[in-house]
């Protein structure tokens, strides 16, 4: 593994990474082996992710496994966020219902559950108006329903006056005792970015597993779209069935695959010259592969 590794880095652009799939037995070892070919400050991240569903387990049940992320350069790394729905009832602090005309309500959980989908947009939290830092241009007073909002000269608005100015007009500020907040509807980014624990990555009965050691696709599928961009290229020494190759054509990226058994590598290629990609489309159909693709 410390070969391959070396070999990683020796071959990765400045902006890339490596992922190291490991099980709990040996993360430790492996953290210790990526500190030392690829350096303590490039660690990224560790990820935990959802294997299998307990079902009659004796004592407390192992159903994670890991995926280990090290960059070549952590300031020079590529990095693409991927998100989420952000669920309301999930969300303690969407609380506040707009009534419209500038009165509000305060609903609980139950209430939230019983509004209609359509008015589930009027739903917003609190958010503090007040930076966590300090711009002198953002230092002032003002007045909103005709009472004075004082800066307390220690930490700025978040934004200036003109901003403040276009907040009042969109109605997006309001009071709750003295202190003055910024309505944050759920409609205005109903997403998270995704975290290091991922619960949805299972083989269940929809998706199972076609080898022993197969990787899901969508854990795979997450690496590649946070580190690359179509086009760019992947490189898997450890072939297998060829998940990482298939991911990769299914997403637009370009790659390479190695394995030192062939029983690998024939499984691989028999995987991908049998699979289909919504991405490509035959340029001549009555032709079959020989005409070439059309790339969508």
């Amino acid at each position: 593994l410390r070969d391959r590794l070396l070999l990683a880095r020796e071959l990765l652009n400045e902006t890339g990474s490596v992922f190291v799939q490991i099980s709990d037995e040996n993360v430790h070892l492996l953290r210790q082996l990526l500190d030392e070919v690829f350096g303590a400050e490039n660690f990224v991240a560790q990820v935990n992710y959802r294997t299998m569903t307990p079902l009659g387990q004796r004592g407390m049940a192992n159903v994670y496994d890991y995926v280990i992320w090290y960059a070549k350069c952590k300031s020079a790394m590529k990095f693409r966020p991927i998100f989420r729905e952000q669920s309301l009832e999930d969300e303690s602090e969407f609380r506040f219902f707009d009534n419209g005309g500038g009165t509000f309500k305060k609903i609980d959980k139950a209430g939230l559950e019983n509004l209609p989908v359509s008015s589930r947009r009027y739903v917003f939290k609190r958010s503090d108006l007040r930076s966590s830092g300090y711009t002198p241009t953002c230092v002032f007073n003002f007045e909103l329903n005709d009472k004075p909002v004082l800066s307390n000269g220690k930490k700025s608005w978040r934004t200036n006056s003109a901003g403040i100015e276009r907040l009042k007009t969109a109605n997006r500020l309001f009071f709750l005792g003295d202190a003055i907040y910024f309505r944050q509807y759920h409609s205005d980014f109903p997403l998270m970015n995704i975290e290091n624990s991922w619960t949805d990555t299972a083989a269940g009965f929809s998706d199972p597993k076609t080898y022993v050691v197969q990787t899901h696709d969508k854990i795979i599928a997450r690496c590649i779209l946070m580190t690359t961009d179509p086009g760019d290229l992947v490189f898997d020494p450890t072939c297998g069935s060829g998940t990482t190759a298939h991911v990769s054509e299914k997403w637009g990226r370009r790659w390479i695959t190695c394995d030192t058994s062939r029983v690998a590598v024939t499984l691989a290629k028999q995987r991908l010259m049998t699979a289909s990609y919504d991405y490509y489309e035959l340029k001549y159909p009555h032709e079959g592969l020989k005409g070439g693709f059309i790339y969508k």
